[in-house]
This record gives structure tokens, C-alpha cells and sequence, in this order.
């Protein structure tokens, strides 16, 4: 329904008008923002390719790629990719396992950004491998969850794969929505494709 706003001038006159209604945003807990319009994860083009750029940039030649850890936050989504390149936050990594610490991942988030986001996004990749959470992924998700919630209070947490090809000459596809919480794209040398969950392992839906 739209509401009208009534005034009177000084001269007498009547003036009504429309006031405009603003457009209602899905909330997650504690009245955060989770995501954009329809309850979706956006995702821009710009940030997608921020996250075709990390993972890509692991290539060693002759040489297998190790699982690597990256996060996305935001405020009403994501607009900004942490890259985990350091000791402190990634304790191991190898093709199919990666061990970080939440509280250093939740210091560096801060200590980027100008403000607490209200969305973050922990991805690992799959080397060569599906956009599937593993055994692991599922048991250690809602921990993960907890320690960054402890760090950042009210924020919303999401959790996604990003399965990589190997490396391969192909011709690039641009990112589409393949799936109710996967996206899938190719660069000119690797396929991509990243799947969102919460920490009980459900299914995030995602747009681009």
C-alpha cells in the first residue's frame, strides 16, 4: 500500500503527494543483512574475478597445486576478497587439505577493512577436484563459524568451495548461476566452480 503525506502551505494551499517505499532486505540473525534481493548471494563480476585471480596465482610449474584459503565480506554482500598468505592464519596446506586458525582469519578481515562486515564468506579450494564440502569441511564448519562470530560479532557466516581444473588450454566462459547455490565459469587455462553453504552444510543460494 502506498502512503500519501499531506501538507498545507503558508498560503492555504493543499499539496499531496506519494511518499516512495523502499524496497524490503532479506535479514539474517541478530537483524544483519545476509544477502541481496530474492535471499541470494551476490556476487560481481569484478569479485569474481578477484577470485579467479587468487586461485589461479598458486600455479607452480612442474609442481601439483596445495589447497589454498581465501575469504569474501561485505555489508549487504560481498565487495571485498582477503587473500590468507601467511603463516599466522594458514598453519598447513597440501592437494587435498588445508589447516587455518579463525581468530587470525577474523583479525586480518578487520584489520582490512574500515568497518565489521556483516557477511563473510570462508572459501578453500578443491584442487583438481568437485565443489563438494568434504567429511572434514562438514565437521569443522560450525567451529569455524563460532570463532569468527566470536571476533565479529552479528555477522553472518557462509562457507564455499572453489573447485579448480587443472591447467589446460580452453576457451573462457563468462560466470552463470549452474545450480541453486553454485557458480561455474573458465578462464582461458582452468574451469571454476564455487558452491556456498551454511555451517550445517545447507545449501546458500548465490546470484551473479
Amino acid at each position: 500500500m502506498k502512503k500519501i503525506r499531506v501538507s498545507i502551505e503558508g498560503d492555504g494551499r493543499v499539496t499531496i503527494k506519494l511518499k516512495k517505499t523502499r524496497p524490503v532486505v532479506e535479514t539474517g540473525g541478530a537483524g544483519r543483512v545476509l544477502a541481496a534481493a530474492g535471499g541470494d548471494l551476490l556476487l560481481s563480476s569484478s569479485l569474481i574475478n578477484q577470485m579467479e585471480i587468487r586461485v589461479e596465482s598458486v600455479f607452480r610449474p612442474g609442481q601439483g597445486d596445495v589447497e589454498i584459503a581465501y575469504a569474501l565480506s561485505g555489508s549487504t554482500y560481498p565487495d571485498m576478497l582477503h587473500k590468507f598468505s601467511s603463516n599466522e592464519v594458514v598453519a598447513h596446506a597440501t592437494q587435498d587439505r588445508i589447516i587455518t586458525t579463525a581468530e587470525k582469519m577474523a583479525e586480518h578481515i578487520l584489520r582490512e577493512r574500515p568497518d565489521a562486515p556483516n557477511i563473510i564468506v570462508g572459501v578453500h579450494t578443491h584442487p583438481d577436484g568437485a565443489a563438494e564440502l568434504s567429511g572434514q569441511d562438514k565437521s569443522s564448519m560450525p567451529r569455524i563459524a563460532a570463532k569468527l562470530k566470536e571476533r565479529i560479532a552479528g555477522a553472518n557466516v557462509v562457507f564455499a568451495v572453489h573447485a579448480v581444473s587443472r591447467e589446460s588450454p580452453r576457451a573462457r566462459a563468462q560466470p552463470a548461476k549452474v545450480a541453486v547455490n553454485r557458480i561455474k565459469w573458465s578462464s582461458i587455462t582452468r574451469t571454476h566452480e564455487v558452491a556456498f553453504f551454511n555451517e550445517k552444510a545447507e545449501p546458500v543460494g548465490v546470484s551473479v
